[in-house]
């Protein structure tokens, strides 16, 4: 079964673009897939069904923390109150990929997990692709697209364990992403949890311990998983310049890609599906290999947001300045990878 593996820094567009794949009768949108996997996604050795499921069921800690808390995550679409699972118990692939699929996401965990228990031990990879593939099959769809956010993180290993897969690199100006980072609660704990990490020496969401609370700092406390608040994390004034740092250090990543022939490596700007949004999802359908792609492109291109270009330009001269220069690394970078469509690099 084809398999297309959209990637990005986060806040650059990937989430709109599951939905639009999503409207197609012939493409299963993975959304937030190996997101929802994470800590754990690539696990070493062969796994057997009971163990490749418990990767795929067991809850995450920091999702079901922020949901406890009634963090708002507008990517968390699983219905709690209607569904099976409270907030703190939802499983892993239902918190994120299962909702946008059907309108029964506990039928369908059941039915994954009838299906994956009873397979036989192989590499993790293995598994994946044989999830896929089933799940395309049962479902009549015959191209596979995942897209997490913020997936460059995880991109050494997608490279390794999924060689014959198409990689859609999906990008957007550095600034407005950031802005759109500073706005977004999970980036906004991405900055703090790095600022307890080094108070801790570890990641209290990946490294749980009813003692960081204590040990932490008094204006970190609000952040620890014991101790969330959820004001706090809405609230508390985090410089943009963290921001900037963050997806310029995103970014690093790209190096990985430079050695990947054109056949298997698209790159997307947000800022051109922005402007002028059918060329650019034709071209990206025509890729992954979904059938008809120009008709699907001209019946999604009117659910494109365009109001949300050109974040940054809101700005005063001041901050502009600062977020441009904290995002200079990662914008030469990705000049280099995909050309002046990527902005003027300093």
């Amino acid at each position: 079964m084809p398999l297309t593996i959209v990637l990005g820094t986060g806040r650059c567009g990937s989430t709109m673009l599951s939905d639009l794949v999503n409207e197609h009768p012939g493409a299963l949108s993975l959304s937030e897939f190996f997101a929802c996997l994470d800590p754990g996604v690539f696990p070493d050795g062969a796994v057997d069904g009971p163990a490749f499921w418990k990767l795929l069921s067991t809850p995450r800690l920091k999702p079901n923390v922020l949901m406890t808390h009634r963090v708002p995550v507008p990517e968390y679409r699983y219905p709690i109150g209607s569904g099976r699972y409270a907030a703190g118990d939802v499983p892993a692939i239902s918190l994120m990929t299962l909702p946008p699929l059907t309108g029964d996401p506990d039928g369908l965990y059941d039915r994954i997990r009838a299906e994956v228990t009873g397979w036989p031990s192989a590499p993790v990879s293995r598994q994946y692709l044989r999830l896929f593939s089933w799940w395309a099959f049962s479902s009549g769809r015959d191209v596979v697209v995942e897209r997490s956010g913020a997936s460059l993180r995880f991109l050494p290993e997608l490279l390794t364990h999924f060689p014959a897969a198409r990689f859609v690199h999906m990008y957007r100006d550095g600034p407005d992403s950031a802005m759109s980072m500073s706005r977004h609660p999970l980036f906004r704990l991405g900055v703090l949890i790095g600022d307890m990490r080094a108070e801790l020496g570890v990641d209290p969401y990946r490294s749980p311990d009813p003692r960081h609370s204590e040990l932490l700092p008094e204006h970190l406390r609000p952040f620890a998983p014991d101790s969330l608040d959820a004001a706090a994390l809405a609230d508390t004034d985090i410089p943009l310049v963290r921001f900037g740092d963050m997806w310029s250090r995103a970014t690093g990543a790209l190096r990985h890609l430079s050695g990947l022939p054109a056949e298997q490596l698209l790159h997307l700007s947000y800022d051109a599906v922005m402007t002028d949004p059918e060329p650019q999802l034709t071209a990206f359908g025509d890729f992954v290999g979904l059938a008809e792609p120009e008709e699907w492109a001209e019946r999604v291109a009117g659910k494109v947001d365009r109001k949300r270009a050109g974040a940054a330009a809101r700005l005063s001269a001041r901050q502009a300045e600062e977020l441009r220069l904290a995002c200079a690394p990662g914008t030469r970078r990705l000049t280099r990878l995909v050309g002046g469509t990527a902005g003027a690099a300093p």
